[in-house]
């Protein structure tokens, strides 16, 4: 039987969860060996660390593999009787409420959402100092995680081992088309990645997910876009077929 332990650490102040699969409950035993994997996973608006930590007990990453859920850089108001969440960045709720009065699409590919280059930066420092080894780390994030970390995947200094986006979107299109091509299919490098997203998305699109999967494409990325009928989520379907793409990415 496997368990899994939590160990909450904190990089520079910002709360980090990381998680071990391992096949005896003590917590004094020693870790499982480690080759040295990493999946570095962030959270979507108004979650926190542990959101998306549940993942580690059905994600098929090898014995040891150090899953790392961060905690969002923002405290923000839910509304829910003063209930926190975290976020990475700040949302315009008044565009956002804008748009649906007008019967429109969210489209965030105009442009960087403010505050999204200092989450970035904060994450690669954090994923330096926590020894994550970029030629062994998978890059995840599920809705405004998943930007994120596209977003790093693209400007790290390194190359990762691959990129998992769960309901995403394209953000400033022709800064990530730019910088794809640059550091991608101009070093004719690949950009492994996995991508899914609900037809019936209220949140965010999946046309723009269409748009995301397109540009990445196109420069250098080497990836499946993964629809299925439902909503702002992560479900069973999604998590068999990363299983399957781990399978290629992971010896």
């Amino acid at each position: 039987m496997r368990y899994l332990q939590h160990v909450e650490k904190f990089v520079d102040g910002m709360k980090v969860v990381e998680v071990l699969k391992r096949t005896d409950d003590k917590a004094e035993a020693p870790p499982p060996p480690s080759d040295g994997t990493v999946f570095f996973c962030m959270h979507g608006y108004g979650a926190n660390a542990y959101d998306l930590a549940g993942l580690s007990a059905y994600l098929d990453f090898p014995e040891g593999t150090r899953m790392i859920f961060p905690d969002g850089i923002l405290g923000i108001d839910m509304g829910y009787g003063g209930q926190q969440g975290r976020a990475w960045f700040n949302i315009d709720w008044a565009e956002i409420e804008r748009i649906r009065r007008e019967g429109g699409l969210r489209d965030l590919s105009k442009a960087l959402p403010p505050g999204m280059a200092e989450a970035r930066d904060t994450l690669i420092a954090a994923m330096e100092k926590l020894e994550c080894d970029p030629a062994k780390t998978v890059l995840g994030g599920f809705s405004q995680g998943a930007m994120l970390a596209t977003e790093i995947m693209l400007h790290h200094p390194a190359y990762l081992k691959g990129l998992v986006v769960f309901s995403g979107t394209l953000v400033n299109r022709i800064g990530w088309e730019q910088a794809a091509a640059n550091k991608f299919a101009a070093q004719s490098k690949v950009l492994p990645f996995i991508q899914s997203h609900g037809t019936h998305d209220p949140v965010l699109p999946v046309q723009a997910a269409h748009r995301l999967h397109a540009l990445l494409t196109a420069h250098g990325g080497e990836g499946k876009l993964i629809e299925f009928a439902g909503q702002h989520e992560i479900p069973a379907q999604v998590i068999d077929e990363t299983n399957l793409w781990l399978k290629t990415q992971i010896n």
